[in-house]
């Protein structure tokens, strides 16, 4: 795969103008330097893409491969492969094997917390039914403290393994700190119960994941253009795309 410093984009986030499932993918770009573009879209032209049959599985992000040419290449889909594919791109997903499944578990287990959440409020629509379901889940035995115990016991086998950084993987920061680092993030900003849990003495070690990954100086810096392009398309979301310099690293087939 070729590499030039341009203002080629690498490749393109679809997405909305928020961090959510796309921020790992954004971060990873950032630490590694590589050259990126943010499509942004808005729920409502989500709807109408997916009732299309616009969107490549379901939902974004979805990320487009941009050739040495500046031409889209292919669009790929499931935000796991996506991140995998620039982890790759900007060397933070492992070259070693075991390391790289190691990250890949934290990628998949991500998933199924995600999934826990859904699956609990699914079909709740009344105040109370909610609470109730959220109490079910972050009790002592519920779904909620047994992904969380799991996620505390990935990062103490890493310090048995000799890894000093509190990190889940290694030493640097990978996909997975990445991809834990947005869904914990997303938990604690959003459902105070979950943030009132988590800043418990137990599973401090995990939320300091989280202040690792956002306290990174390249991190903080595309935050601070991040918010810059925010607010840009707040004011003019007829221009939706906003490019991100760094070391160009085209697609081929």
């Amino acid at each position: 795969m070729a590499e030039q410093k341009s203002d080629c984009s690498s490749f393109a986030v679809i997405y909305y103008p928020f961090g959510g499932r796309a921020e790992p993918l954004r971060y990873a770009a950032a630490l590694g330097g590589i050259s990126f573009e943010d499509r942004f879209i808005t729920q409502e032209q989500q709807k109408k893409d997916k009732a299309e049959g616009k969107r490549r599985w379901c939902g974004p992000p979805e990320l487009v491969a941009i050739d040495k040419d500046g031409k889209d290449l292919v669009t790929i889909g499931q935000s796991s492969a996506c991140l995998r594919y620039v982890g790759k791109l900007a060397g933070i997903y492992p070259d070693n094997k075991v390391d790289a499944a190691l990250a890949d578990e934290i990628l998949d287990s991500c998933e199924d917390l995600a999934g826990v959440f859904m699956g609990a409020m699914a079909g709740k629509e009344k105040e109370e039914e909610k609470k109730e379901a959220m109490g079910e889940l972050l009790k002592e035995g519920g779904k909620f403290r047994y992904w969380a115990d799991k996620f505390l016991c990935r990062q103490q086998e890493a310090e048995k393994r000799g890894v000093k950084s509190g990190l889940l993987v290694g030493e640097a920061i990978t996909i997975a700190e990445l991809k834990f680092s947005a869904s914990f993030g997303y938990l604690v900003n959003n459902i105070p119960p979950v943030k009132q849990l988590l800043e418990g003495d137990k599973y401090k070690p995990l939320l300091a994941i989280r202040e690792k990954v956002e306290g990174n100086d390249k991190i903080k810096a595309f935050n601070e253009q991040f918010k810059k392009n925010l607010a840009a398309f707040k004011e003019k979301p007829e221009n939706a795309t906003f490019k991100y310099a760094g070391t160009a690293k085209p697609g081929a087939l």
